[in-house]
């Protein structure tokens, strides 16, 4: 059910687990249900409603009601990703004489092999990424359940949404009725 409110079913399509390196997989292993540094697991309510359509849509409809926040990524897994591949960009870069002004910009053309591995390990750590949510939501559903008694069905908790930020995605929109 949750996969169904999830951007892309919760699955980032050209991920390449084999792209990841032994190392991230090692600090995506210990790390899988946790949030981080800078993440954070909120519970909120809906005190005003600017869109009552777009609200219904998504069940938020009432004032007063709670809802549970969980922002976190893929961990110490898609830090190593960026990592690694921020080197190998770095090296390459290098070679053909390109002064960066930050480490951190360094890049390859989507294109190449580096690119294309890249992009690879970016959607398998963002698939680690739906992955550490679904464990995290889990364990919220079986903390409410716990302290108030009631399913979490019964409490109405479901997803919303769930999508997957700092990563680069390939989509085709319709445009005057044209994908683009």
């Amino acid at each position: 059910e949750d996969l169904e409110h999830c951007g892309g079913g919760g699955r980032l399509p050209h991920a390449a687990p084999a792209m990841v390196s032994a190392r991230a997989k090692r600090r995506g292993l210990t790390q899988l249900g946790t949030l981080g540094s800078g993440h954070c697991v909120q519970i909120q309510i809906v005190d005003e409603i600017y869109d009552a359509e777009a609200a219904a849509a998504m069940g938020l409809h009432q004032v007063g009601r709670v809802c549970v926040v969980i922002h976190c990524g893929s961990r110490g897994l898609g830090h190593q990703v960026a990592t690694d591949y921020l080197q190998m960009f770095e090296a390459g870069m290098k070679v053909v004489g390109m002064v960066l002004p930050d480490r951190h910009v360094a890049c390859a053309p989507v294109g190449s092999t580096e690119g294309h591995a890249y992009f690879q390990a970016m959607n398998a750590a963002g698939n680690f990424a739906f992955c550490n949510r679904s464990v995290l939501a889990s364990r919220v559903r079986n903390a409410f359940e716990d302290v108030f008694q009631y399913s979490a069905r019964d409490l109405g908790l479901y997803t919303v949404y769930d999508v997957c930020h700092n990563l680069a995605k390939v989509e085709v929109h319709q445009l005057d009725g044209e994908g683009r």
